[in-house]
């Protein structure tokens, strides 16, 4: 079973890992074709369609949960039917309600960011029609498929978004028709995979049914626009009270920021939650402890040097990956990484929500996170801008962590890892100051003072843990082992 787990996690690697590379990748490209008032625009507009993607979430969230139970009945055609009527209803719904609003905000915004807002709600309907059905293929274990579909939707999207900018003499608008051609191009085949083995009945809406799936789901589409309130609403701001040139810079380091470490952190989601799941219904509570501990102290041992080093290497990182425009921003990137490190951490402490299924305390959590955010952005924010908005997303995360612990200690205890805390701390520490030297001042080139940057980091870094004996003998086996298949027979020493 565990060979199960770990299997489908690595089929959905690509599905996260894709994306995550493609963001990365772009941002280099996007900041050099583009001004920050441009990019400002273009960030304003991917977050407004994250919200209304979010508001039709709940038929996707239905889907994972009901659909099993209409497969065991045989009615996996009434459901299908019932599932792609309300997914019309929704999206026609919020798309017209979006066109009121905007229409009524033409006169508060400029003339370019409406053209761009005009054109999200393509994104919108194509994005919203896309995650339905690729919830269908989840729920069908069709993981290879759906990682495929995650894939050319994000690497295709941004391939004919830069085409039509460089060969058609696009704005930054080519990248929203990228994402809309791309979906529009491979549908038929996602719909014919998806659903297009059912014989799906249009017969009239089932009332009973949808307000089943609303009752299930409507809870944790709040928690994930609270969510978005958390990490995206202080955009919005930004561009009411300094403009989009701030939201640009913004964007822009805290996009390089987050995407560096929630990689790493998505690693951790994929590969250890789908196993906790499992030990907890098969080992019980206290295997299930001793995991969390582990998978924390694993976590910390990866993502505490990981945000030392971005932070120390924050001004020649910037300075390679954006265009010059938006070198300053290279000051919010330490508290960025800081605040995703929070986010990830909270995750261990959320596992007795889970196992426990006391969801709701995860939305009363975000929720009251999100809240404080907005708070603090609207007191700060007008004054002091996007570095502003960097620190109270830093502290928002912060009480976001502080109230999952306080939460669920006391429905789920277990030991967390404090001494592999200390030591990481101590080496993350000593490699930061190597990295200081030897990262920012050996060479004049940029991305030449980056490598050596990380790989005396990683150097250091690992010689220190295992001065402070931090690694157990299984796991120096382990090494050793990896070691020896990567590198040349006879330089690794034995015993």
């Amino acid at each position: 079973m565990i060979k199960g787990f770990l299997k489908d996690a690595a089929k959905y690697l690509p599905a996260q890992i894709a994306p995550a590379i493609v963001g990365f990748v772009s941002i280099p490209i996007i900041t050099r074709l583009f001004a920050p008032e441009d990019y400002g625009n273009y960030s304003l507009v991917m977050a407004t369609v994250m919200v209304l993607t979010t508001l039709v979430g709940w038929l996707s969230m239905s889907i994972i949960r009901f659909y099993p139970a209409y497969e065991r009945d045989n009615k996996l055609d009434f459901f299908c039917g019932n599932i792609l009527r309300l997914t019309f209803i929704s999206i026609l719904v919020i798309t017209l309600i979006f066109i009121i609003l905007l229409f009524s905000l033409k006169v508060y915004i400029s003339s370019t960011l409406y053209l761009l807002m005009s054109v999200g709600i393509g994104v919108f309907i194509i994005m919203a029609i896309f995650n339905v059905f690729q919830h269908f293929l989840r729920s069908m274990r069709q993981i290879g498929w759906y990682s495929f579909f995650v894939s050319w939707r994000s690497v295709m999207a941004f391939v004919l978004g830069v085409g039509l900018i460089v060969l058609f003499k696009f704005g930054i608008e080519g990248l929203l028709w990228g994402i809309i051609l791309s979906g529009a191009v491979i549908l038929p085949l996602l719909w014919r995979i998806a659903i297009g083995g059912t014989s799906i009945k249009f017969t009239g809406l089932d009332r009973s049914m949808a307000k089943e799936m609303a009752r299930y789901s409507i809870p944790l589409v709040i928690g994930n626009l609270a969510a978005w309130i958390l990490s995206l609403s202080d955009r919005y701001i930004l561009e009411f009270f300094r403009g989009s040139q701030e939201v640009g810079l913004y964007s822009a380091s805290y996009n390089i920021s987050e995407k560096s470490i929630m990689l790493l952190i998505t690693l951790f989601m994929l590969a250890s939650g789908p196993l906790s799941i499992h030990i907890w219904e098969k080992e019980g509570k206290e295997k299930s402890a001793e995991f969390v501990s582990k998978i924390t102290r694993f976590y910390l041992i990866a993502c505490v040097p990981a945000v030392v080093g971005l932070s120390v290497l924050s001004k020649p990182v910037m300075k390679i990956m954006t265009g010059q425009q938006y070198f300053e921003g290279y000051k919010i990137m330490p508290f960025v990484t800081l605040g995703v490190l929070f986010l990830g951490l909270q995750q261990r402490f959320q596992a007795g929500f889970l196992f426990y299924k006391k969801t709701s305390f995860v939305t009363i959590t975000i929720v009251s996170s999100g809240l404080l955010n907005l708070f603090l952005n609207f007191l700060f924010v007008p004054k002091y801008g996007y570095f502003a908005a960097a620190i109270t997303t830093l502290v928002s995360y912060a009480f976001l962590l502080f109230l999952v612990i306080v939460f669920s200690l006391h429905l789920f205890p277990w030991q967390f890892p404090f001494r592999s805390l200390a030591k990481v701390t101590i080496a993350s520490a000593i490699m930061g100051i190597a990295v200081y030297f030897i990262g920012g001042r050996s060479t004049s080139s940029d991305l030449l003072n980056v490598f050596l940057g990380v790989c005396s980091g990683v150097l250091v870094y690992s010689t220190m843990l295992f001065l402070l004996r931090e690694f157990q003998p299984n796991e120096k086996e382990a090494m050793k082992q990896v070691l020896k298949r990567c590198l040349p027979y006879g330089l690794i020493p034995e015993g």
